[in-house]
């Protein structure tokens, strides 16, 4: 899929250095859990940026910071350039919110069991003052159009249970585009789904990016769907954003250690089901312990002394290209330096 970096200068929706930590245990014990740590990220009209990783990495709960179901520990979420943080009570959420959906992983679960389906359209449109005078059943029909729920008559009127998982996907899809929203935060939307079905649901996104230039954030451990759908892809490991640039180039030259550790559990169908795994590289990290240093030095086969001591900053390998990892940074120092002389 091309990337469309280069066509949109100005973020939509971006996070600036977006941190969050929980604080868990007992009243004698305490722990900090650092779900996220100095994430940054853009969303732009018209593309999909893919945020990959393994469970518990901190995917999720960038996506509820970012539509505001979690406050930040610090950083900042700035909408159309304005940091929006700053911006407190109802009217002010619910502005952000007509502007900036979430799409949640269970359809099931994120959908009212004793609601019609007709029921779960019409609320966005009456709190956001979407519903027009007299037409509030034709414009729910029309969304159920939209996502190919037809005819509609068969889905308004019946309950979450009376449908498939693929089908109230896409009920929580049609919500979500009831306030007619420039930014989509797409939590996992597919992994519950059958494989049979996966296809259709990003074929369904992929059509709404496209018509109506709706930035989409997808979060997803598999990369490969990523590969599919994204037009970049941005890694994600214990809480730190480590690798990120246009999906094919992640996807085809991964760079961090992580990426091409992920990358290699991925079957190949021409060598079968064995993948390119050949050794233990153990697992996340409790991130309650996660200190000073790169979090994948316990596991990487790289490890030097000072990713132990030091977090590596962000080393720029090209013009949208990018790692977190003290294996490029003489080579960037090298290619910069040829390129002035």
């Amino acid at each position: 899929m091309s990337s469309r970096i280069n066509d949109a200068p100005q973020p939509l929706l971006e996070a600036r250095g977006l941190t969050k930590h929980f604080v868990t245990g007992t009243a004698l014990r305490r722990y900090t859990v650092r779900a996220v740590q100095d994430a940054n990220l853009k969303l732009y009209p018209g593309r999909v940026t893919a945020l990959v990783g393994e469970s518990g990495s901190g995917k999720s709960t960038i996506a509820r910071m970012l539509v505001r179901l979690y406050e930040p520990t610090s950083g900042e979420i700035l909408y159309e350039g304005r940091n929006i943080l700053g911006d407190k009570g109802r009217k002010a959420l619910l502005e952000y919110r007509s502007h900036v959906q979430m799409i949640f992983q269970d359809p099931f679960s994120s959908l009212n069991p004793v609601r019609r389906i007709r029921a779960h359209l019409e609320r966005p449109l009456l709190i956001h003052g979407k519903a027009k005078r007299g037409k509030l059943r034709e414009q729910v029909n029309e969304l159920l159009e939209r996502v190919a729920l037809t005819p509609v008559e068969e889905f308004a009127d019946k309950f979450p249970h009376q449908l498939s998982g693929g089908q109230r996907q896409r009920v929580a899809i049609a919500r979500a585009l009831a306030v007619e929203p420039r930014v989509i935060l797409a939590d996992e939307p597919v992994s519950m789904l059958d494989v049979s079905i996966r296809l259709g649901i990003l074929n369904l996104m992929a059509k709404l990016r496209d018509e109506q230039n709706i930035a989409f954030l997808y979060v997803t451990h598999d990369i490969a769907s990523a590969r599919y759908f994204a037009d970049e892809t941005l890694v994600m490991y214990a809480g730190r954003i480590v690798e990120g640039g246009e999906s094919e180039q992640v996807i085809q030259n991964p760079k961090h250690p992580y990426t091409q550790l992920l990358l290699s559990a991925v079957p190949n169908p021409e060598k079968g089901l064995r993948t390119g795994v050949t050794e233990d590289r153990g697992e996340v990290p409790d991130l309650t312990q996660v200190g000073v240093g790169c979090p994948f030095a316990p596991r990487c086969k790289h490890v030097m002394d000072i990713c132990r001591r030091e977090m590596p900053g962000v080393t720029q390998l090209s013009a949208n290209r990018w790692t977190r990892c003290y294996l490029y940074e003489d080579v960037a120092e090298r290619e910069t330096v040829a390129a002035e002389s």
